[in-house]
């Protein structure tokens, strides 16, 4: 069969879900493409449809995108016939847009083999209505699939294709750090994350947190590195430390043997261990994304449910600086709860004692089905819990004591990295948030980001290749604000 990936945007990090899906697909002599809205717009993508003829269309949104591809979906409906099936977090998490006109299916789980079976049935004839893993519409009605068990070997999959997203929006095959994942997963109950509701669906149906053998990840970097620029690698595993009994040193002595390139991961303050750390540092870690997320412990473990101490952000940030591995925290702003301006102070409080190269600061965005999302709503934060944004850098969709408490936490949100850089500005937080300067604060907020990102931490080494991309991204990002 013929299947066609649709997405709304490529920015900075390749869709790793769409190619690992591709992927499946491929193996099972399925051809795919893919097309990126915001890239082709929807008069190429028609014309990909009149000749590519694809018997299904695949659409992987993250809530907020949904919308854009709804409505490009609907407009493909009226001029071609297809299967449309909607997948990614959106899907999984608000399931009820199988209800949505144009919708046939949606695919609630991990679709690595559930996809290609209801490819496999669909073109075969047989029972595709009876996939697990799918919601679809059948003679009228809506048929529940349950979950299939989790891939508990994730080495037995393809390797992602990479060339899907390269093919469809070529300026991503320039960009010289490139995505990675050694696992899937976390077994962490944080109020604003999907992993605590994915973690409930699959329970019972194996281990959540599954991992890439050590050999598997670096023959996916050599592979990409013999084809694309390759000179940083980002892993995006929520918890890169969390993996078995000598799986890191393994992965140390091979990534440093046979890669040898700058690398980052991702991590909780409460897994930094010195030894880790440096053992990592000689593979060639540079620089960590650590969530700090708050720094009102109270808000943090209560409402957050982040069960971290401040004072173990604090040491975990210690070893680190050490070790000489650059930092770039996570920080959420706008929390739901009393005072919330004086708690995002706070935490910019607690950032400036960490000293990172680069604070990111969004603002917390309910997601759906999230223990967040129900938090704002009993507590009368949240009026309507369907009003998704695609951005969580603009406004906050929570309701806050007062209209200048709301305009001050979002102006905060905007400034915050540049109040943690330069912690002279730091008396002025309240008066600078408290300033009629928006829309120039949000502007502010992406020039430093693509300073600390591009300059300061993976900084551009080809100004001809790399430099037209990131105007490009700095463009799409202020557009998604």
């Amino acid at each position: 069969m013929k299947i066609l990936f649709i997405i709304k945007d490529v920015i900075a990090y390749e869709r790793i879900g769409v190619m690992a899906l591709s992927a499946s697909l491929n193996r099972c002599g399925h051809e795919t493409r893919l097309a990126v809205v915001s890239v082709s717009g929807l008069t190429t993508i028609e014309e990909i449809m009149r000749e590519f003829s694809p018997q299904v269309v695949g659409y992987s949104a993250m809530t907020g995108e949904h919308s854009t591809l709804l409505e490009v979906n609907r407009t493909l409906k009226k001029n071609f016939n297809f299967l449309a099936v909607f997948g990614g977090p959106h899907a999984m998490f608000f399931p009820q847009v199988i209800k949505e006109d144009g919708v046939d299916a949606i695919c609630i789980g991990e679709g690595d083999e559930a996809f290609p079976e209801f490819c496999r049935s669909l073109e075969k004839g047989g029972d595709y209505q009876n996939t697990l893993n799918f919601h679809l519409k059948y003679n009228g009605n809506i048929i529940k699939n349950p979950l299939r068990p989790l891939e508990a070997d994730l080495s037995t999959l393809p390797l992602p294709d990479r060339k899907i997203i390269y093919d469809a929006d070529p300026n991503m095959k320039n960009l010289r750090s490139k995505a990675f994942f050694a696992s899937r997963g976390c077994p962490f109950e944080c109020s604003y994350c999907f992993n605590k509701q994915f973690n409930e669906f699959y329970k019972g149906k194996g281990n959540v947190v599954r991992c890439v053998s050590p050999e598997r990840v670096i023959e996916e970097i050599e592979k990409v590195r013999d084809y694309y620029p390759l000179t940083q690698v980002s892993f995006c595993d929520s918890n890169f430390v969390l993996k078995p009994k000598g799986w890191l040193d393994e992965f140390c002595k091979r990534y440093k043997e046979k890669i040898a390139l700058p690398f980052s991961i991702e991590i909780r303050p409460d897994l930094v261990r010195e030894q880790d750390i440096a053992q990592l540092r000689d593979a060639g870690l540079s620089y960590v994304w650590m969530g700090v997320e708050c720094g009102n412990e109270k808000v943090a473990n209560e409402i957050l449910q982040r069960n971290i101490t401040n004072d173990q952000i604090v040491k975990a940030a210690d070893v680190l600086h050490r070790q000489g591995i650059r930092i770039v925290t996570f920080n959420i702003m706008g929390i739901p709860a009393p005072d919330a301006f004086r708690i995002d102070l706070e935490t910019i409080d607690l950032n400036i004692k960490l000293r990172p190269t680069f604070a990111s600061c969004g603002l917390i965005y309910p997601y759906p089905g999230t223990d967040i999302m129900k938090y704002g709503i009993k507590n009368g934060y949240l009026k309507n819990s369907e009003n998704f944004l695609e951005s969580n850098k603009r406004v906050s969709i929570f309701t806050f004591s007062s209209a200048e408490e709301k305009r001050k936490i979002e102006n905060l949100q905007k400034i915050a990295g540049i109040i943690i850089r330069f912690p002279i500005l730091r008396p002025a937080a309240e008066f600078l948030s408290w300033l009629p300067f928006s829309g120039l604060y949000r502007v502010l907020f992406y020039l430093w980001l693509g300073y600390c990102m591009k300059v300061k931490i993976d900084p551009i080494r080809s100004i001809h290749k790399e430099l037209p991309i990131f105007v490009r991204l700095f463009k799409q990002l202020l557009a998604k604000a």
